[in-house]
C-alpha cells in the first residue's frame, strides 16, 4: 500500500472528524438551551423534596411539580429530536458526498496518478442515500430517535425516585437528575457520529464497486493508536467488494482500496499488537483478559465478536471474557 494512500486516508479521516465535531457542537448548543428551560423546574422540585426529610417515592409521584417536570422533559426532547433528525440528514448527505469523492481519490493515488480520479465512474450521491436502509425515514434509526424523549424522561424519573428512596440528600438527587438528563445528549451524539461514519464508509464501498474494473478488494484500516482490540484484530484484513465494513458504534475504521495487481503490505493488526510492550497490552485488554490471552486461553483474533443491530445490521464488538473462555454468560441479578 503506497504511503501516499495512507497519508491521504488520514487527511480524509481528520476532515470527517472535523465535520463530526462541528455537528456535535450544534447538538450540544441545542441541548444546553432546552436544559436551561428544564433546570428551573428541576431545581424547584428538588427544593420541595428537601422540605420533607421523610418524603417517600410514592409521595414524590403525586407532586404537581414532578409531573410537570417529566412532561416538560418529554416535550422539549420531542422538539430536540426533530432538530437532530434534520442534522443527521444533512450530515449523512455531506458524508456520502465526501465518501464518494474521497474513494475515487484514494483509488487514483493507489494507481500513482491523481488525474485518474476524474475518469472513474462517478455515482449520484442521492442514489447512494436511497440505498442506505438506515437513512430511511421509516427505518429503525428514526424510530430509535423517536424513543429518546420517553426514555430520557424515564431515566430522570428513576434518578429522582431512586434518590428519594435511598435517602440521598437533595444535592445528590439533583446531580443524579442532571446526569440522567444528559443521557439524551450522549445518545443523540452517538447516533449522529455513527450515521456520519457509516454513510461515509458505505459511499466509499459503493464507489469501489462501481469501479470494480480497477478495484479488486478493500483492506480494513484502523487507527491503531486509538483502536479497540476488535478493530486492531481486523486491521490489515482483506475483504471482497460485496462485504461491508461493519464496525461498532462511534468506530473510525476505513476501507482502503486494493487495486488490481497490487499487494496488501499492511502489517496485520494481530502482528502489530504482539510487538507492543506488555504494559500496553495489559492496559488495552485489562488484567483478566490479558492474563487469559497470555496464558493461551484464546487467540487475539478471537476478540472480534459480532452482534445484530436493529439499525445497522451486523456490527462488530469486543468479545467478553466469558465467551472467549467458552463459559456461560453471567447471571444478572434482578433489583
Amino acid at each position: 500500500m503506497p504511503d501516499d494512500v495512507l497519508t491521504l486516508a488520514e487527511q480524509f479521516r481528520r476532515a470527517l472528524v472535523a465535520n463530526d465535531i462541528a455537528a456535535e457542537k450544534r447538538l450540544i448548543a441545542a441541548y444546553q438551551g432546552l436544559y436551561a428551560r428544564v433546570r428551573d423546574l428541576a431545581d424547584a422540585l428538588v427544593l420541595e423534596i428537601a422540605k420533607d426529610e421523610n418524603m417517600t417515592p410514592a409521595q414524590v409521584r403525586r407532586l404537581e411539580r414532578y409531573g410537570r417536570l417529566l412532561k416538560t422533559v418529554e416535550g422539549e426532547l420531542t422538539d430536540y429530536g426533530a432538530f437532530v433528525k434534520t442534522e443527521m440528514s444533512v450530515a449523512a448527505r455531506e458524508a456520502i458526498r465526501m465518501g464518494e469523492a474521497n474513494a475515487r481519490a484514494l483509488v487514483a493515488i493507489a494507481f500513482g496518478d491523481k488525474r485518474l480520479a476524474a475518469r472513474f465512474n462517478v455515482l449520484n450521491t442521492a442514489v447512494i442515500e436511497q440505498l442506505l436502509g438506515f437513512l430511511s425515514p421509516e427505518g429503525e434509526l428514526y424510530k430509535r430517535l423517536g424513543m429518546l424523549p420517553a426514555y430520557t424522561a424515564d431515566q430522570v424519573a428513576n434518578a429522582i425516585l431512586e434518590g428519594v428512596g435511598l435517602g440521598k440528600n437533595p444535592r445528590t438527587i439533583a446531580r443524579g437528575l442532571t446526569d440522567a438528563f444528559g443521557m439524551g445528549l450522549t445518545d443523540s451524539m452517538r447516533m449522529m457520529r455513527t450515521v456520519q461514519i457509516y454513510s461515509y464508509r458505505e459511499a466509499n464501498l459503493a464507489s469501489y464497486r462501481a469501479n470494480s474494473d480497477v478495484v479488486s478488494k478493500w483492506i480494513w484500516y484502523a487507527n491503531l493508536a486509538t483502536a479497540c482490540p476488535s478493530c486492531i484484530a481486523m486491521h490489515g484484513t482483506v475483504h471482497d467488494l460485496s462485504e461491508r465494513l461493519n464496525d461498532h458504534h462511534n468506530g473510525h475504521c476505513a476501507p482502503l482500496p486494493l487495486v488490481i495487481g497490487a499487494k496488501n503490505d499492511i502489517t496485520p493488526g494481530v502482528d502489530w499488537f504482539n510487538q507492543q510492550p506488555e504494559a500496553y497490552q495489559r492496559q488495552l485488554l485489562g488484567k483478566s483478559k490479558f492474563e487469559a490471552w497470555k496464558g493461551g486461553a484464546f487467540q487475539f483474533g478471537d476478540l472480534v465478536d459480532t452482534h445484530n443491530d436493529a439499525v445497522y445490521g451486523e456490527m462488530r464488538s469486543v468479545a467478553p471474557l466469558w465467551k472467549l473462555l467458552g463459559a456461560e454468560p453471567p447471571v444478572r441479578m434482578g433489583r
